[in-house]
């Protein structure tokens, strides 16, 4: 009797087993070459551009197999009645998305980008030098383009490229495309 009950647990096991699925559908992943580099899950905080270029920010509601639902808002500064400033949310509805349809999404807030990755330091600089060439040659009467200055210009003015070059290589936010992707698992 007792072989005869535990052969029927175990083939109640491999049924029950075999009808079960996993769960799927609950995780928003963003992946840098393959590695996640951050996962959304239901309740979380997402900022990201939408296929129409607009960046919305909210709280995701649910997530599903290909699409999921982020309830927006948006936190405002204000001034408060004491004359000091407070955070304020503007509450804007549901919207229901498909992973498609997300451009880029925002790099965290607390990432420091300095000056020298993001290009601005160049493009300041080159402009700053080839100004202060033309401003020495208006000033010593010389020719402002002049075979000995035209190099000194043409320094200022390829930093400012390599400056804009940069800046367009480290955008403030994470394109989807070569680099990144996004999936739900």
């Amino acid at each position: 009797m007792k072989k005869i009950t535990c052969l029927f647990f175990c083939v109640c096991l491999l049924a029950i087993a075999n009808i079960t699925t996993a769960q799927s559908g609950n995780v928003l992943i963003l992946k840098d070459r393959g590695v996640t580099v951050k996962s959304f899950t239901k309740d979380n905080y997402i900022e990201f551009e939408f296929s129409n270029r607009q960046w919305i920010t909210g709280q995701i509601q649910w997530i599903k197999n290909d699409s999921f639902q982020v309830k927006q808002y948006t936190l405002q500064t204000m001034m408060t009645q004491y004359g000091t400033y407070g955070q304020d949310t503007l509450r804007l509805g549901t919207l229901t998305l498909h992973i498609n349809e997300i451009r880029a999404f925002a790099k965290d807030k607390n990432r420091y980008q300095s000056v020298f990755t993001n290009g601005s330091f160049l493009k300041v600089g080159g402009v700053l030098y080839s100004g202060l060439n033309i401003t020495n040659s208006i000033i010593n009467k010389e020719a402002v383009f002049s075979s000995e200055n035209i190099p000194s210009i043409a320094g200022g003015f390829v930093a400012y490229m390599i400056g804009k070059w940069m800046a367009k290589k480290n955008p403030p936010y994470r394109p989807i495309g070569k680099r990144f992707s996004v999936e739900i698992i």
